[in-house]
């Protein structure tokens, strides 16, 4: 260990007994409980010397008992308020403590000088909020020093106390320079350079302070914590874990896991170590409110940790985050409760900007776009230049074809966040609205370039976690490697498997997704998980390989059998489809099954016995999506108009997350010659899903119909840029464009039904 300064401890006049001189030695060689037994007896004597008191401050402050060190030295300034080690050491004690201005007492006494005195005058000085004064100091003392290392570590350990950061690490690699194998001054660098920014710097010394010292907690920790805010969360968790096993009576330790753990998606062990820092700091209530929050968060324990917050609610009514962190788990399914939520999280804390924005997210996902607006532009005012605010504040202009001031407000976006995808998809759209197509084509085909190029159709809709704090993109790509992390980790976990497989193909890693569900498909089998994985394969249209799962989970779970009826259609045409159909029995013929078979016996040429099942069915909405979409098209394309816009405005209504049934529903709209109700619903559809190019195919073929040929061709354009190919685009721009037909098929894709859903 290098034999850095530190403060003198007095041993006492040359005058004192022997006893008090064995005392102080037994005090130096940390012999602290014989040493307390010679305290004890010298106390019980009379007089009380100048000498025992400032001894026993000494021994209390080596022993680790500040509260007795305080005391005792206070007893002795009373006596000798001139008296320089105990002024000196009340001086850093209430420095440590952050009590500057009574540390600036003590020191005013101190006549001595020299750099352990001007290093504790500087940090009470900062503390102080004289920090022109502190700084001086702090200069002056690193000028002095000369390079010496006992003056230097102790000027980057106050530095560091006091936050100054920079000057501590400059200060701590000095000593380095002079000492690159001593644990104590790498460990003290790596936490400064931390806390500096210097994120690489700091792991760098970080790991080479463990190579000295292996499994040293404190070091895991300060590890742990560079991770996690680099946000490698994963990693984060192992190495606090480590920390912790060291350390389990470290609280700080364990709410950095639990932190940790949280950020990683490792819900359930994110509980448990937010339990084990609770059974250290029971009286902690926001962190029990948390914890509450990563129990919703598991889904299965969603109703306890409804109940814990509602209790902390309670006990905290002028807490804004707990009824926030409420509507955060109960938007999806709950709407209205989370509506009523954010309203008290912004009475609770107008000024809240995640509250704001959530509330501004529901109300723009529930249709009430203008009432919105005031919500986004009060967190903007909140939280100047956020760019998820700023994003959503875009959005909303441009649904209420305010396409100007989006376009300010999302170059702003951009500026704080250069590589947001999403934003540049909205400037792209506003651009195109203010007519400025070739600026607008430029930032759209950036956007498409910036997105994941086999995504294709609407993405996952956000959530309001996602909304506000990280774009959903970026929570799934962590979700992803978290799985992926987890698949391997547990190689036998079926479960684990699916989800990882699925998250995959929801994010369009289609090739690897169908790698992990064929490893699937040789486990053992499990008919409710071959059911899921045939469902998630059926919607994004794998229908041979959900043919497989399908086939396999109907045997034991009979309602597979029509999905397995979707996908063979799919496959080998509508008789085997009907086949499968006439298998289910008969208590299980819902309406699903009456709308699927009235679509498959259309498809067979049966036309008659397919309108009079379709009859039949009508009286219920399916559960399936796809089915309500294709019995849609089946109505209008049977001439049965009125029947279908009656089914689609109460499917809409059920499958309000269904964005194929909203177009649908806004195509069926226009087809009855009500064009503004029509535009509305198309606004929306392309305000919740921005980057789905069939949308504005859609709009821009209802606006060439209704004669808006000006702005069809930029809705049309923006199609085309986000990735729409394909006869109805190629056709459709031609004839707004004026040109002549590219194709001569172009006579098929004419109207907007014809276009979308017809053959050709």
């Amino acid at each position: 260990m290098i034999g850095l300064i530190v403060l003198v401890l007095a041993a006492g006049a040359q005058n004192q007994d022997q006893s008090l001189r064995e005392a102080a030695r037994l005090d130096a060689e940390h012999r602290c409980e014989e040493a307390e037994r010679l305290y004890q007896t010298a106390l019980a004597r009379q007089p009380r010397t100048i000498a025992l008191l400032n001894n026993l401050g000494n021994h209390y402050l080596i022993c680790g008992d500040r509260a007795k060190a305080r005391l005792w030295f206070e007893r002795l300034v009373q006596a000798n308020p001139a008296h320089p080690n105990a002024n000196l050491q009340l001086a850093r004690i209430e420095t440590e403590d952050r009590h500057a201005a009574k540390a600036l007492q003590y020191l005013a006494r101190v006549r001595e000088t020299g750099p352990a005195v001007d290093l504790l005058r500087a940090e009470a000085s900062y503390y102080a909020g004289k920090s022109e004064a502190a700084a001086s100091l702090f200069t002056d003392i690193e000028r002095k020093a000369g390079g010496d290392p006992r003056v230097l570590f102790p000027l980057g350990v106050a530095c560091a106390r006091a936050g100054l950061y920079d000057r501590a690490e400059r200060a701590f690699q000095a000593v380095l320079e002079k000492y690159p194998g001593e644990f104590d001054v790498l460990f003290n660098l790596g936490r400064a350079a931390a806390r500096a920014g210097h994120y690489d710097r700091a792991k760098s010394v970080l790991e080479a302070a463990l190579k000295f010292r292996p499994g040293d907690a404190g070091a895991l920790f300060e590890l742990g914590l560079l991770h996690a805010v680099k946000q490698d969360y994963a990693q984060s968790v192992f190495l606090l874990a480590q920390a912790g096993e060291r350390l389990p009576r470290r609280a700080d330790i364990q709410l950095a896991l639990a932190r940790s753990a949280e950020g990683a998606g490792y819900y359930g062990d994110a509980v448990l170590a937010y339990d084990r820092y609770l059974e250290l700091r029971p009286e902690d209530d926001k962190v029990r409110r948390d914890r509450a929050v990563v129990l919703g968060l598991t889904e299965t324990r969603l109703p306890e940790a409804l109940r814990e917050l509602s209790l902390y609610m309670a006990r905290h009514p002028r807490d804004p985050v707990a009824p926030y962190d409420l509507a955060r788990l109960t938007w999806r399914d709950h709407p209205a409760e989370a509506m009523t939520h954010l309203n008290a999280a912004i009475r609770a804390k107008p000024d809240f900007a995640p509250a704001l924005l959530g509330r501004a997210w529901l109300l723009y996902r529930m249709g009430r776009i203008p009432e919105s607006l005031p919500d986004l532009l009060a967190a903007n005012k909140a939280v100047p230049g956020n760019g998820r605010v700023l994003e959503q504040l875009g959005l909303v202009y441009l649904s209420l074809d305010r396409p100007a001031e989006a376009e300010k407000v999302l170059r702003q976006a951009l500026a704080s966040s250069p590589e947001g995808s999403e934003a540049l998809l909205h400037l792209g759209r506003a651009l195109m609205a203010l007519g400025r197509e070739e600026e607008g084509e430029a930032v759209l085909s950036k956007f498409q370039k910036a997105r994941n190029s086999s995504v294709r159709g609407p993405r996952r809709e956000a959530g309001m976690i996602e909304l506000a704090s990280l774009p959903a993109a970026e929570r799934t790509r962590r979700e992803i490697e978290r799985l992926r992390n987890d698949v391997r980790a547990h190689p036998g976990d079926s479960d684990l498997q699916f989800h990882f497989a699925a998250l995959l193909l929801m994010d369009g890693k289609t090739a690897e997704a169908i790698l992990q569900f064929r490893e699937l498909l040789g486990k053992a089998e499990d008919a409710k998980l071959w059911h899921k994985a045939g469902v998630i394969l059926l919607t994004y249209q794998q229908y041979r390989l959900a043919v497989e799962f399908l086939s396999g989970a109907a045997r034991e779970f009979p309602r597979s059998r029509l999905d397995l009826a979707i996908a063979l259609f799919h496959t080998t045409g509508p008789e085997p489809a009907l086949k499968m159909l006439d298998g289910i029995a008969e208590e299980d013929r819902d309406g699903d099954y009456l709308l699927l078979k009235a679509q498959l016996l259309d498809s067979a040429g049966k036309g008659p016995d397919a309108l009079r099942v379709l009859r039949q069915g009508l009286g219920s909405i399916p559960s399936r999506p796809e089915v309500a979409e294709q019995t849609a098209i089946l109505l209008v394309r049977l001439g049965q108009n009125k029947d279908a816009l009656g089914f689609l405005e109460r499917a809409a209504v059920v499958h309000a997350n269904d964005p194929e049934l909203q177009l649908i529903h806004a195509a069926a709209l226009f087809s009855t010659g009500r064009m503004a109700e029509a535009e509305k619903r198309i606004r929306e559809v392309e305000g919740r899903w921005p980057e789905w190019e069939r949308a504005y195919l859609a709009h821009g073929l209802m606006l060439e119909q209704d004669g808006r040929r000006a702005e069809a061709k930029r809705r049309l354009q923006t199609a085309s840029v986000l990735g729409a190919t394909g006869l109805p685009i190629e056709c459709a721009i031609s004839r707004v464009s004026g040109v002549a037909a590219p194709r001569a098929a172009c006579g098929c894709a004419v109207g907007l039904w014809a276009s979308l859903f017809g053959n050709c």
